[in-house]
């Protein structure tokens, strides 16, 4: 069964109380020079952790990093970046292919802004790709491709009733491999045979325009890459789409770009979809109740966490939103806007002046 990337980081995403350490480490492709990262990195989270756990306690929490000092052949498996996520109860590493600082956080919950622009940047596809007696399934993203398997048809497509009869079994086919995947698929085959068999599949997600018009196992490689072409321009239309649904939410009053004011609308779940920049963190803890915000000027201790994060966080665990943009892609630079769902009651007017200078006056 196929196991999708979102399914994979869902438990980082909703993992919440107690000690949550998070490393990046930035791979360059030098295993002594990730030891070294990781090694500095250690010292930091000994002292991050020094107020919240007895020196025997540190030790038995941070040991499973600890020994990739010692065995670290899992990272000659990983060409991208890499994630490390630590909790009381389980210890993650994950190869992430998108731009990371080396950084340690240790918070109430795991530092996942890299995860959600990887998720968005990275989409996952299926790629079925029709021959004349055969079919091939395939997984890609951005940085991965892999086939999962093939059919042969049992009989030439010959009348209508064949041709329905193989479209259902690869309709189930495709379900026994992806179960509840909600992944886009992508068609490739010869005209007339993808629209034979493509018209009686049942696959919700199916793109009905099939992104080349011949297949063979000797072309998926750019096929491949005009799926991800597609994606990616998918995702900057997604972004700008976004941009204008704000400007148009502003106007009826369903906006809000004033991080106090969001971080109040989130708590009383009535943000659709956040936009947060991953170039910027600021420091500081939410009051879960009443979405009361306090800011620091840096990280005070292991409560304190990044607030972006955070919204983020509680605004997905709220079945809204999140998209991760760059600060330039953001009107006048700004860290943070919010979509409400309604009107619903005017939030309080906010009095930030004083962090205006921390965050470049653009709360």
């Amino acid at each position: 069964m196929l196991t999708s990337k979102h399914d994979q980081i869902k438990p980082l995403l909703e993992s919440k109380g107690g000690i949550h350490l998070t490393i990046y480490l930035v791979n360059r492709g030098d295993l002594i020079d990730l030891k070294l990262q990781l090694r500095t990195i250690l010292c930091e989270a000994y002292e991050w952790l020094d107020s919240a756990m007895s020196l025997d306690e540190r030790r038995k929490f941070l040991e499973p990093v600890e020994a990739l000092l010692d065995d670290a052949r899992i990272f000659k498996e990983m060409k991208g970046n890499i994630g490390l996520f630590r909790n009381a109860s389980a210890f993650r590493v994950l190869n992430i292919p998108v731009e990371v600082d080396q950084s340690c956080q240790v918070a109430t919950s795991f530092h996942v802004k890299p995860l959600l622009r990887w998720l968005q940047g990275h989409q996952e596809f299926l790629l079925l790709g029709l021959e004349s007696q055969f079919a091939h399934l395939y997984l890609g993203s951005q940085d991965s491709f892999k086939h999962l398997d093939s059919i042969t048809f049992k009989e030439a497509l010959s009348t209508p009733i064949k041709i329905k009869e193989t479209s259902q079994w690869i309709n189930s086919w495709i379900l026994n491999l992806t179960k509840n995947s909600k992944l886009p698929l992508f068609l490739a085959g010869e005209e007339s045979l993808v629209r034979s068999l493509g018209s009686h599949l049942e696959d919700k997600n199916r793109i009905k325009t099939p992104i080349a018009k011949s297949f063979s196992q000797n072309n998926v490689g750019p096929i491949c890459q005009s799926i991800r072409k597609n994606l990616k321009e998918a995702s900057r239309k997604s972004l700008q789409k976004t941009l204008r649904e704000f400007r148009f939410a502003e106007e009826e009053n369903r906006a809000k770009k004033n991080i106090f004011q969001i971080s109040k609308a989130v708590a009383k779940g009535k943000v659709s979809k956040l936009i947060v920049t991953d170039e910027l963190s600021i420091f500081g803890k939410i009051d879960l109740e009443s979405g009361g915000l306090t800011i620091h000027p840096f990280d005070l201790d292991h409560e304190d966490d990044c607030v972006l994060d955070d919204l983020a966080q509680m605004v997905l665990s709220q079945g809204g939103q999140v998209i991760v943009a760059k600060r330039d892609e953001i009107p006048k630079g700004r860290p943070i806007l919010a979509i409400l769902d309604d009107d619903g009651d005017p939030l309080e007017k906010t009095e930030d002046f004083q962090y205006k200078d921390l965050l470049g006056g653009n709360l």
